[in-house]
């Protein structure tokens, strides 16, 4: 028996949930849909986000966490790790071929740019692990001006200035609109370990990634050298094969290659 836990009041936590089960279904493997108070009694559960997966991981379960995508739509993607958030999780990848469509998205390496682009994060979101972003961002923003002598732009996070957290990064510039054309204009992209790091290393931009949780980190640099532009496809691939479609939860493809990478 595996418990998959959903809660109620989002509509993707249950879509995805019973596509689940469903798939499991399809190998024979019995499974229940519980909310987050649970309790969930398996040994072996699937959950939505890294702040329900933490206690249950910590308590000796075995956990396959769902997340949002990294590449492409990541709304119509979902990513599974066991025990783990992002790049700090075990992975069960898919077979080779998965970034063939997306291809498109890799563009020529190009480190030309008038500025270094600092990404924001939201505060209190799991993959920060409680460090609070601000004053790390400010020290960053100061060590980045001298280490490349380039104005530091800060493009804050859509969803933090949905929550208020509009705060100064002092010693920035804002930049708004698009992450991509924020991207288009950067010499060097600085991330903590947002997704926005993928996003800048398929543009062909010089990444600075500082948490080995970022799905980045194989290609990207972790101290002020800019790094030369890595091999990319493989590490394309191997992040394309940690996403799956609805339709192969749904029909069992994500439960037969995740479950490969499942810990004993």
């Amino acid at each position: 028996m595996i418990d998959i836990i959903a809660e109620p009041m989002f509509e993707h936590q249950i879509e995805r949930g019973q596509s689940f089960a469903e798939g499991l279904r399809r190998h024979g493997v019995a499974s229940r849909i519980v909310s987050p108070q649970g309790p969930a009694t398996s040994d072996t559960v699937v959950c939505w986000g890294w702040r329900i997966a933490a206690p249950l991981v910590a308590a000796g379960k075995r956990v396959l966490v769902m997340e949002r995508g990294y590449i492409g739509d990541r709304m119509k993607w979902t990513s599974m790790g066991w025990n783990g958030l992002n790049g700090r999780a075990q992975f069960g990848r898919g077979p080779v071929g998965r970034f063939d469509q997306h291809q498109r998205l890799m563009q020529p390496w190009n480190p030309k740019g008038s500025y270094a682009l600092l990404i924001g994060q939201v505060d209190g979101d799991a993959a920060l692990y409680g460090m609070q972003f601000q004053p790390w961002a400010v020290r960053i923003a100061s060590q980045a001006s001298k280490a490349f002598e380039l104005p530091v732009k800060f493009r804050p996070h859509p969803v933090a200035i949905e929550y208020g957290q509009n705060y100064p990064v002092h010693g920035t510039d804002r930049i708004y609109g698009t992450l991509a054309d924020a991207l288009g204009g950067a010499a060097v992209v600085i991330t903590f370990n947002s997704n926005a790091g993928v996003d800048a290393v398929l543009a062909g931009k010089p990444t600075i990634t500082f948490d080995p949780g970022s799905m980045a980190w194989p290609v990207t640099s972790h101290d002020w050298t800019i790094p030369p532009e890595p091999d990319r496809k493989p590490w394309a691939e191997w992040v394309s094969g940690c996403q799956w479609s609805a339709d192969e939860i749904r029909n069992g493809t994500a439960w037969e290659y995740v479950n490969r990478g499942s810990p004993s």
